[in-house]
């Protein structure tokens, strides 16, 4: 109980962190193009069941890998690592296309890095028996593609979301759509929100 309770606290001191303000206005980031998205840090994946499960889809994939996510971080296998960066890389250059794309119409080029520092998205059986939080935190900095210097940084804070859990997760699972995938797109939200300070 005072495990939980410890969480709670600190996943919401996480969550009052706010960065502090961008850099570069508005003005100035409007003089850049969104060139280039890349994801660094995949590495940190403890779990991410729909991106396990879309992996074993794929051929080539080692027939015992199922029985050892049960029991190991999904860090530990490099080619699904790879498999997430990949995903995650996707996923954020269509997001950050849609957030902050449309108002970065500038001529100089820029590449959005995200860095991630924490992305949990807890299995099932976790779920049901341990823990019902998924979690992400990321840096998201801007650099400019021909000299490779940082713009702005933002040092994005924890956000983290109780998902359902103990004997209900069987009928969650079912009907939720990817917890890590929307987690994903509302931070990058709330980094347009932070970038252009609206």
């Amino acid at each position: 109980m005072l495990r939980v309770i410890a969480v709670c606290l600190s996943l919401l001191v996480a969550a009052c962190v706010a960065p502090p303000r961008p850099t570069l206005s508005v003005a100035e980031i409007q003089q850049y193009r969104l060139v280039d998205v890349r994801v660094e840090g995949a590495g940190v994946i403890r779990s991410w069941p729909a991106m396990e499960t879309a992996y074993l889809r794929t051929a080539n994939t080692d027939p015992d890998l199922q029985a050892k996510l049960q029991t190991e971080p999904a860090s530990s296998f490099p080619q699904l690592t790879a498999f997430f960066e990949r995903t995650l890389a996707a996923q954020a250059r269509a997001g950050l296309d849609a957030q902050i794309g449309p108002v970065l119409t500038g001529a100089r080029p820029v590449r959005a890095v995200v860095r991630l520092k924490t992305f949990d998205i807890p299995s099932g059986a976790r779920r049901v028996l341990i823990d019902s939080t998924a979690r992400i935190s990321a840096d998201i900095d801007l650099v400019d593609a021909r000299t490779g210097a940082t713009l702005v940084r933002y040092e994005g804070p924890l956000r983290a979301r109780q998902m359902i859990g103990g004997l209900a997760t069987a009928i969650a699972v079912q009907v939720e759509t990817d917890p890590g995938t929307d987690m994903l797109a509302t931070y990058l939200a709330d980094y347009r929100a932070w970038l252009f300070q609206n």
